[in-house]
């Protein structure tokens, strides 16, 4: 499915509330960043055209366990309950997290025959994955969220929308900068829930935003000023490797900005500009185990939402 009808709305749901960036920026003071400040490599896109990329691939676990981390050092709860789809590095940094701080994780993913490589993953890093058969996603987040709220622990919602994560994205777009010297001219990163590029929106308000659609349509109060390009394969598939970045790269979803980087005839645009930034989330991970886990559960079994 194509994912290219995106709200024209240019709110940012982030500055609700009188919110500024200021605001995130007070909620990261004293936050101390688990990992090193990413690697910012030159890389061509042509004979004219070098982009900056922001290498969190060389981290072990991506800009996600970076930016939820500062959420599990100062949450009050014990357990964190995420949804976990097949694919997707959230999941997996929270168990790293969780068991860095001492932490439970409960993920409830959409059964299937099989588990994804990626859930396994989670696993092999302390999660508990619970299997439940729905008919679509946000019925499954609604169910996470109750069981969460019923037992008192943290609901953590897709994509990590929270506002100490956003304050961490802003905290290290604010170092990323002053080591580069100044703000990018120009940013792109791949765009779900986009929680990554309205944090940078806020970090940096002078930038050109460009999200690149991998998942869904971007709905009001996602976009903010971003300019959304739509990639036309589905969030399951893989990137073509052909249009891949000659670096590690999710393939599913941040290797799917590297073409509308390029542009030229493959997306009928003119591409990144020179010098332009691109923020590279994570690379590939296989599980180390063969987890048997019970992922097909039937209709109508509902002891996944059972306290263990």
């Amino acid at each position: 499915m194509t994912h290219n009808v995106h709200t024209t709305d240019s709110s940012i749901r982030e500055l609700e509330h009188g919110a500024t960036a200021d605001t995130y920026r007070q909620m990261a003071k004293g936050w101390k960043d688990p990992f090193p400040l990413p690697e910012i490599h030159t890389v061509s896109l042509d004979d004219k055209r070098h982009v900056l990329v922001v290498r969190d691939d060389l981290s072990e676990l991506g800009s996600k366990a970076r930016f939820g981390s500062l959420m599990v050092q100062r949450m009050k709860e014990d357990t964190i309950v995420y949804v976990a789809p097949r694919v997707g590095w959230a999941p997996i940094s929270l168990a790293k997290l969780c068991k860095m701080y001492n932490k439970r994780l409960i993920l409830f993913a959409p059964a299937s025959k099989d588990a994804s490589d990626h859930q396994r993953v989670a696993v092999e890093l302390g999660a508990e994955m619970r299997f439940h058969r729905i008919a679509a996603m946000p019925v499954l987040q609604s169910k996470a969220a109750a069981f969460a709220e019923k037992h008192g622990y943290l609901y953590a919602p897709l994509g990590l929308r929270h506002p100490l994560v956003t304050a961490a994205i802003v905290a290290t777009a604010d170092k990323l900068a002053k080591k580069l010297g100044s703000v990018p001219d120009q940013v792109w990163s791949a765009m779900s829930t986009g929680v990554l590029s309205r944090g940078l929106q806020l970090a940096w308000p002078s930038a050109e935003v460009h999200g690149v659609a991998v998942a869904r349509n971007i709905k009001s109060g996602e976009r903010g000023r971003a300019v959304i390009h739509s990639h036309p394969m589905a969030f399951l598939q893989d990137e073509s490797k052909p249009y891949r970045p000659p670096f590690p790269s999710a393939s599913n979803y941040d290797a799917k900005v590297w073409r509308f980087m390029l542009g030229g005839e493959l997306t009928d645009g003119p591409g990144a500009i020179d010098g332009a930034l691109f923020w590279n989330v994570a690379g590939e991970i296989q599980p180390t185990k063969a987890n048997k886990l019970k992922s097909d559960v039937p209709w109508g079994d509902e002891s996944a939402f059972k306290r263990k």
